[in-house]
């Protein structure tokens, strides 16, 4: 792939692409979140602290703040990437090309519902994210059986 389709393929959302060529994007960016994603809970407990017991500039945490602003960016402009390609692929398949904003948005509320659920004090259960995670993951497999693997 040059730098033409590179360019093509994630900044904008005009054109039809094939079911072999989404599918391949698609398992890159989604990877891609996925590994961010599991580095950020590895290095998350840095960012807890306790001004009682510690100074107030804690090196670890500040990377991993750094860490996060990053890690946001990055999933941000893959999603949005991933919008690009479905819809593409959407009027490949004569869909309406705003279908391709299910799998990333659910996956933004599903990422809102985890980030909410220690910070609202109890008020949302603790099994409620993982019904957001369990929609999006099942939004994310409607969308790959339609657009990645069902014929044209």
């Amino acid at each position: 792939m040059d730098k033409a389709d590179f360019s093509f393929l994630f900044r904008q959302s005009e054109g039809t692409i094939s079911a072999p060529l989404w599918r391949r994007w698609t398992l890159v960016l989604t990877g891609l979140c996925v590994a961010l994603a599991i580095v950020w809970k590895l290095i998350t407990p840095w960012t807890e602290r306790d001004l009682a017991t510690q100074g107030l500039f804690d090196l670890k945490a500040f990377i991993a703040f750094v860490y996060l602003l990053g890690f946001v960016g990055v999933v941000l402009l893959a999603q949005v990437s991933q919008y690009n390609l479905s819809a593409k692929r959407c009027r490949a398949k004569s869909h309406a090309p705003g279908w391709a904003g299910v799998w990333p948005l659910s996956a933004f509320v599903a990422a809102a519902a985890f980030w909410a659920q220690p910070n609202f004090f109890g008020l949302l259960p603790a099994f409620v994210p993982w019904l957001f995670l369990a929609v999006a993951a099942a939004a994310f497999c409607a969308q790959f059986l339609e657009l990645g693997l069902r014929q044209d």
